[in-house]
């Protein structure tokens, strides 16, 4: 066989990329190894993306360590307008190292289905 004709190796393609499913968009969010500042900009953006792939509920990891994230991620959530409660994990789920987030729903927000404008979607109480 001449070395023009050599035959090429046929790889197998990768699998498809799984299409973007919305109803599972943000369903956790893992925290570790943020500062506290940035820890609660990326959970505020990571429950309004939630809140509007009508996700109920998001788990927010941030682990054990000295506890200060933990504390500022639950004082977050306790004050912010889309959570309805928030509550530490089940032993199976982190246990006390993750928060379990329960978004709002209902009629409440009723203005986000009918408006594409972003400013639709109600803000946090977070302090600047």
């Amino acid at each position: 066989m001449s070395p023009a004709r050599k035959r090429k190796k046929v790889r197998n393609p990768p699998p498809p990329t799984p299409g973007f499913d919305a109803a599972f968009v943000g369903f956790k969010i893992d925290l570790h190894r943020l500062s506290i500042r940035d820890a609660l900009i990326v959970l505020d953006k990571h429950l309004r993306v939630c809140f509007a792939a009508n996700s109920p509920v998001l788990h927010a990891i941030h682990g054990h360590g000295s506890g200060r994230l933990k504390q500022a991620v639950r004082e977050h959530l306790k004050s912010h307008n889309l959570v309805d409660k928030s509550y530490p994990g089940s032993y199976g789920m982190g246990g006390d190292g993750v928060t379990i987030a329960e978004l709002k729903t209902g009629d409440r927000y009723a203005t986000r289905k009918n408006s594409h404008n972003s400013s639709a979607l109600p803000t946090s109480n977070r302090r600047r």
